[in-house]
């Protein structure tokens, strides 16, 4: 079979622009979220109140454009990993179009105030039906894709994806059932702990991994470093991850063995980011002259980075003595946004950006977009949000253990709050300039004379025998 055949570039496309559709909406809503902070009469209308533009934002980033941006690459992996065409094509234009809705539903029904009390799961039950169908159908055509592979031995980016849809689905179900209608008080906040960690850790991480450890060998067209190290990685994120969520509510009416014992359940993942990153730059050895030349390694190359840094600060921040400090602060705001923009997104973008021209046929219809957008998102996010929330969170937390009137520690947070609303409007400038270059190199980008890809099999077929 000719190998194009394998990748259905409609798809791909698709999932793509929704996916672009699902950061530029939620992220806008941020910018108004972010002057309400400035400036809290701005934009006075009920829909627009900072309680729901905030579970709008998170869902919308977590659901919208993570969840269909992840859709979007297991569409271009997937087949080529297994070697074969997707289990069923019209079944992921039926999990597109539902997933659309949930969405829809989901979002629309946030704005109009009939939010869940779930974070990160603040659907209401009628669009959590909705998503949870097309997450299930979405595991089956790729798992069923994977298994069906004639493939003797799975690479590690197959065993990512399998903990991913597995995970999800199972924490997916607690949190809305369990979390939302049956365990009460503390015991509730204890499940939520589990979901709100597990969302981040056995939904998005597997899944960005797993690109991340299929797209580095194949742009640099050498095989992974180790295939012993990525499984251990694997197993140590599958075995501890789970259980370390309580690390979500120290110091609250949850039982205080509970917490304690998520201090060293979150210290050990330190060993998986370890043997993950060292893995990746030791594939980068030799090769770190192609970093320059390629947007598309440039993002995967910084989201290592951001990687590296939020999972040292995860474990860093699981001691008490930090916890004291900065719990409830703008440091978690700074960490959180570490992880899923500075890490996920630019692992998302770069593997966009790698593999647009291989489903559309076309070279980008103006590269130096994607030059600009990195440096646009990347100045907006590290000089303007990440480290001036990391510096105001330990200044908070200083005031607050000084019994500072909280009035006082506003005051003081203002201009800081003001630089994190310029920063997102560069990030958002340089996403919007991605989103105009994809869809225009689509329709207008020059045809590829070789549109084919033939060291992509054969720099993927080294790395699975490494």
């Amino acid at each position: 079979m000719h190998e194009r055949a394998v990748v259905n570039g409609k798809l791909v496309r698709a999932y793509t622009y929704m996916a672009m559709v699902g950061i530029v909406i939620p992220l806008f809503f941020a910018l108004i979220m972010s002057a309400k902070l400035v400036w809290p009469d701005f934009w006075a209308v009920s829909w627009l109140q900072f309680a729901r533009l905030r579970v709008f934002h998170t869902n919308g980033v977590i659901y919208g454009w993570l969840g269909l941006s992840f859709m979007a690459i297991l569409h271009y992996i997937v087949p080529k990993m297994s070697g074969r065409p997707l289990l069923s094509e019209r079944l992921s234009w039926v999990t597109l179009f539902l997933w659309i809705l949930a969405l829809t539903v989901g979002l629309g029904a946030e704005l109009a105030g009939k939010i869940q009390a779930v974070e990160y799961a603040e659907f209401p039950w009628y669009a959590d039906i909705l998503f949870a169908l097309a997450f299930v159908l979405a595991g089956i055509n790729m798992l069923g894709t994977i298994f069906r592979s004639g493939e003797k031995q799975l690479y590690v980016s197959a065993w990512y994806f399998i903990l991913g849809f597995a995970f999800t689905t199972l924490n997916f179900v607690m949190a809305n059932t369990i979390s939302a209608y049956a365990a009460p008080g503390a015991a509730g906040a204890a499940i939520t702990g589990l979901w709100i960690h597990n969302a981040v850790g056995l939904f998005i991480t597997p899944l960005g991994v797993g690109i991340v450890y299929y797209m580095l060998p194949i742009i640099l067209k050498k095989p992974i470093y180790s295939h012993l190290l990525s499984l251990i990685g694997f197993w140590t994120l599958a075995f501890f991850y789970p259980l370390g969520g309580s690390h979500h509510y120290f110091f609250s009416p949850i039982p205080w063995w509970v917490q304690i014992l998520a201090v060293p359940l979150t210290a050990v993942l330190f060993v998986v980011v370890v043997t993950v990153v060292y893995n990746w730059v030791m594939t980068l050895k030799g090769s770190w002259h192609q970093v320059p030349k390629s947007v598309a390694l440039m993002f995967i190359v910084t989201g290592i980075i951001a990687y590296m840094t939020t999972c040292t600060q995860g474990p860093f921040q699981a001691f008490l003595s930090v916890q004291k400090v900065i719990h409830f602060t703008d440091w978690v705001v700074a960490h959180a946004h570490l992880a899923l923009l500075g890490a996920f997104t630019y692992f998302n973008l770069g593997s966009l950006i790698y593999i647009w021209p291989r489903v559309t046929g076309r070279a980008f219809y103006k590269p130096s977009l994607n030059w600009w957008g990195y440096w646009l998102i990347t100045f907006g996010f590290y000089v303007f949000y990440f480290a001036p929330l990391t510096i105001l969170g330990v200044v908070q937390g200083a005031l607050w253990q000084s019994l500072t009137p909280f009035a006082e520690v506003i005051r003081v947070s203002l201009p800081m709050w003001f630089m994190r609303h310029l920063g997102g409007w560069f990030i958002y400038a340089g996403l919007l300039m991605i989103a105009f270059n994809l869809w225009k190199t689509a329709r207008a980008g020059r045809p590829l004379e070789t549109p084919t890809d033939e060291a992509d099999l054969h720099a993927l077929h080294a790395a699975r025998h490494a």
